[in-house]
């Protein structure tokens, strides 16, 4: 391990060296007690047995080897990645488990709470609570099928099927109308649908994933298990479209992924038609195929006709089915953590900020990058980041405890965000209601995804929010064990933009190296560099507490003039790198960015306030200043609902449509304001303007 990562843990020492400590002692426990099963007790009641006794392990083996500082995170990451925090999605139990453990920390840590309840003057709070629109909750749901003539056989809630927040409340009987993968527009002009298919009044029935071979694997997917064509949304929305009065998704037979197993998907944030749809076991689904004696046989059949394309619709012939279904709206809460660090004298009433987001995708049912119904447990993103902050505390708390009483000290506050993954939620309310005001913070130190690091690599930005910040900092990246990569600018995905773009001096570290696993269920604990996290945080614990006593504040470098900066270094770069005859040197880092976002050639200028909203539409949570929107008349809190036209579902689908447009070009956007629909006419500015 590098000399600095010592040198810091000496210097601000941990007191948790007990609680590892304990936890070694239960794994060598275990392991004796391991090879002792099946032979006979030599004594009645326990034995102990010293370090001496123990046989060695590869995990104890390796965990002595180590700092306190790196067990003591390693104990917060295994921790708060555990399957029993359910991915860390706000309003889950993990979530408020997650939440209770921080607190636990901060109160060990010797922080005090950083808030009041309700009002100036309340009791002393740990949390900060905030308004996160609506869940969805089922709190009714049948479903029966009628073959042949006969009685109408009910089928059994959660293990016959689910009906599926993506529908709505509805109570329909029709009869059933089997529609394969209800794709529209696949490769090689596949499509489930003929030129005049028409659901009206029927119930469609349709397959779960795409076309699959015969491993049951994808036979459209690039790369992954499947390609965009297998989602739930475009399947609803086909069969919506052609005005099917319900849904049953059947999960498809021979699939070889492990969520067809289950009804667990059937969950999701934001309704896409508002008829009743139910996801539908295999069993059930085999079932109902039989009982409607098609010619084609068997499910199985009918999925070997889609895979092989051209159309798929089928009357089941002399089949109903009824679907009821009840789902309500339920407000829903969510709340930051925050402890404070009081500072002393004259500096005490100015503020530093540590934080990261502590919330994840829980289920994967909104932001995943490999589809919903399996646990997310964010290891990276970002227990690594809240497991930094609790680490940090306390570190920083020791240091101050150490110096002269008489020392003047800026105040610390530690905070883990919450609703971070549906778009900087937790931070943006924060900034809009801090517990100061804005002008007395003095910096803000962000942590996200600080556990992958790779050759020591860690991207610091944010350098250029402050004069001087930059060359203020680089002897503590020179010292740090760490090659820090300092990126011009700073990318806007994360919990220090709402500071920034409030005037505060704000830096983000984060790895420099990118890993497949990101919004995966790969992104796992045991994957994690616990030694390079240490150094990330020894670094800014020794950046934190030089700022703390430092005389004067850092001077906030106008937005604007940051903005112009960096077009001026763009400009530079691409200069340069035309007399070198190579074009392609200067964008390295554009093309670098997701394709999605490199496409666009006009911007907004919005931040979306929800990503995971359960209503249609786009929420505006700010506004870009003197950006299309604003020069529109849009404001923060209006809802896109329209865009020429053409109504917006979801922040993907308005993704596509920004992506067909030019610099100038004029929209027609209908939006919502206080219950009243208005229309706009927006001109759209070009990227970098």
């Amino acid at each position: 391990m590098h000399n600095s990562t010592q040198r810091h843990s000496s210097r601000l020492a941990t007191p948790y060296a007990s609680v590892s400590a304990c936890g070694v002692a239960t794994l060598l426990l275990g392991a004796v007690i391991m090879t002792s099963i099946g032979q006979p007790a030599a004594a009645t009641g326990p034995r102990f047995i010293s370090e001496e006794e123990a046989p060695p392990t590869p995990i104890t083996t390796a965990l002595s080897e180590l700092s306190d500082d790196v067990r003591v995170y390693n104990d917060h990451i295994t921790t708060l990645a555990n399957p029993f925090f359910e991915g860390r999605v706000p309003g889950s139990d993990g979530m408020e488990y997650a939440k209770n453990y921080v607190e636990y920390y901060f109160k060990r840590a010797g922080l005090v709470p950083a808030f009041t309840v309700e009002s100036e003057g309340g009791p002393a709070s740990w949390r900060q609570p905030f308004d996160l629109g609506n869940d969805v909750e089922v709190t009714s749901e049948n479903l029966s099928v009628s073959s042949g003539g006969a009685e109408a056989q009910e089928l059994a809630a959660g293990s016959d099927f689910k009906i599926m927040t993506l529908g709505g409340t509805g109570d329909v009987t029709a009869p059933a109308v089997f529609v394969g993968y209800s794709i529209d527009n696949g490769p090689d002009d596949y499509s489930s649908f003929g030129e005049e298919a028409d659901l009206t009044g029927k119930i469609a029935v349709m397959l779960r994933f795409e076309p699959m071979n015969d491993e049951g694997q994808s036979l459209w997917s690039g790369s992954g298990p499947w390609s965009n064509k297998a989602g739930f949304r475009n399947k609803i929305r086909a069969a919506r479209d052609r005005h099917a009065a319900g849904i049953v998704i059947i999960n498809t037979p021979g699939s070889d992924d492990l969520r067809a197993g289950t009804l667990d998907s059937a969950v999701g944030n934001r309704s896409m038609a508002d008829i009743p749809i139910a996801l539908m076991s295999t069993d059930a689904g085999e079932q109902l195929i039989k009982n409607a004696h098609l010619p084609e046989g068997s499910l199985t059949d009918l999925r070997k006709r889609a895979d092989n394309g051209g159309p798929s619709v089928l009357d089941l012939p002399n089949t109903q089915i009824t679907i009821a279904s009840q789902i309500d709206r339920v407000a829903q809460k969510a709340e930051n953590v925050g402890g404070l660090l009081p500072g002393r004298g004259d500096l005490a009433d100015q503020y530093i900020v540590v934080g990261a987001h502590l919330d994840h995708l829980g289920m994967g049912y909104f932001g995943s990058r490999s589809g919903a119904g399996r646990l997310h447990p964010g290891a990276d993103d970002n227990a690594s980041g809240s497991a930094g902050v609790m680490l940090m505390a306390d570190k920083l708390a020791q240091a101050y405890a150490e110096l002269p009483e008489e020392t003047p000290l800026r105040t610390i506050l530690f905070l883990t965000f919450s609703a971070e993954e549906s778009g900087l939620i937790g931070s943006r309310y924060y900034v809009n209601n801090p517990i100061v005001p804005k002008e007395q913070h003095t910096l803000m130190i962000n942590f996200d995804m600080i556990g992958r690091i790779k050759n020591d690599r860690l991207s610091v930005s944010g350098l250029d929010t402050a004069e001087g910040l930059g060359e203020w900092a680089q002897p503590f990246f020179d010292d740090s064990g760490l090659e820090v990569v300092t990126a011009g600018g700073f990318s806007a995905g994360s919990d220090h933009a709402p500071f920034a773009s409030a005037g505060i001096p704000s830096l983000f570290g984060i790895i420099a190296d990118f890993h497949a696993d990101y919004h995966t269920p790969e992104d796992v604990s045991w994957k994690i560099n616990r030694v390079g996290a240490v150094k990330t945080v020894n670094l800014f614990t020794e950046l934190v507490f030089a700022a703390a006593q430092r005389p004067d504040p850092f001077a906030p470098q106008d937005a604007n003039e940051r903005q112009a900066e960096r077009r001026r270094q763009r400009e530079q770069q691409r200069a340069e790198a035309n007399q070198d005859g190579d074009e392609g040197e200067a964008d390295e880092q554009a093309q670098a960015q997701p394709a999605a976002r490199s496409q666009l050639k006009v911007t907004f200028g919005i931040v979306p306030g929800n990503y995971n909203d359960t209503e249609a539409g786009i929420l505006v949570g700010d506004i870009t200043p003197d950006g299309s929107a604003e020069k529109a008349g849009i404001k923060a809190g209006d809802r896109l609902v329209t865009w020429d036209g053409k109504e917006i579902d979801t922040i993907r689908d308005w993704i596509v449509m920004l992506a067909e447009h030019n610099p100038g070009d004029e929209v027609e956007v209908g939006l919502v304001r206080d219950g009243a629909t208005l229309t706009v006419k927006v001109t759209l500015q070009g990227r970098g303007q």
